[in-house]
């Protein structure tokens, strides 16, 4: 089980924590045929088997330039093609919630990043929720409204959605574009960033968004708070969640990926309830949010 820290469960009680889930949460769903959605990689790999000549896509992949892969897939499926692949897989396969967006929703923050297109936990804090979480992506202009406290819970879908398919943020192009064109909303993450404590939750340590808003705030900013991001034991050598550590202050907690990565699932129910008792024992006794 991860050991979480005293400091972690504390910011998630006062509400002062950023929850952010990666692909590695959407791959507890499946559909109604068992299957559970794409990750980026594989996604892109399916893609390459519909094209002729696949060793450039392939060999991008292989280095994990996933950007560079997917413009050049992109260009040559046309971009039509693409994003009917894209909704066939995030959009219309129709995935189930699992009991990991049950935990995370239940952790009761004020805001869930997503990238993932897919609207698995979307969709279930939807229901939950009676329709009145917000969710917005980086083409919203009104997002600042909702960083203002109360009773808001937002759901920021920093890469776009299979429902909008024209907007997403999904190559190289698409990253420029959009840093350029939406500004003030990375500048709303960066302040997040600089604010909140953020827990990432089934997202990997090569992912271009947060290497690049963590490693601009180290270097522009100084000493900031850490953050923490959950990873399967092993997968990443030690000398390179060292160097990831240092150069943008994120601590990582490792879990055992053994049956499913069930115990990532099972730790976050024992902080839900870690949090639930903090809110209990300490801030409804003191009022001290």
């Amino acid at each position: 089980m991860i050991a979480w820290s005293d400091e972690l469960v504390e910011v998630i009680a006062r509400r002062r924590c950023v929850i952010v889930i990666g692909a590695g949460i959407s791959k507890n769903s499946v559909n109604k045929d068992g299957k559970r959605p794409a990750t980026w990689e594989e996604f892109l790999r399916d893609c390459a088997n519909d094209i002729d000549d696949a060793d450039s896509v392939n060999s991008l992949l292989e280095i994990k330039d996933y950007l560079t892969a997917c413009e050049v897939l992109k260009n040559k499926l046309t971009p039509d093609v693409f994003v009917r692949k894209v909704q066939q897989e995030y959009q219309q396969a129709g995935y189930i919630p699992a009991d990991i967006h049950k935990h995370v929703y239940n952790l009761d923050v004020s805001i869930v990043i997503s990238p993932n297109f897919d609207h698995i936990y979307d969709n279930y804090a939807a229901t939950v929720s009676a329709g009145s979480v917000v969710v917005k992506d980086h083409t919203s202009e009104d997002t600042a409204n909702y960083l203002l406290g109360g009773d808001n819970r937002l759901i920021l879908k920093t890469h776009g959605s299979a429902n909008n398919p024209q907007k997403l943020i999904f190559t190289r192009q698409d990253y420029a574009e959009a840093r350029t064109k939406y500004v003030l909303f990375y500048e709303i993450l960066k302040s997040l960033a600089l604010t909140h404590t953020f827990l990432f939750l089934g997202c990997g340590t090569d992912d271009p968004d947060i290497r690049t808003l963590f490693e601009d705030i180290q270097f522009a900013h100084g000493r900031i708070p850490f953050h923490y991001m959950t990873l399967p034991a092993g997968e990443v050598h030690s000398d390179v969640l060292s160097i990831a550590s240092s150069s943008m202050r994120i601590k990582f907690l490792e879990y055992s990926p053994a049956r499913g990565h069930a115990e990532l699932t099972e730790s976050l129910e024992a902080l839900v309830g870690k949090a639930e008792e903090y809110r209990d024992s300490q801030l409804r006794k003191t009022l001290k949010w």
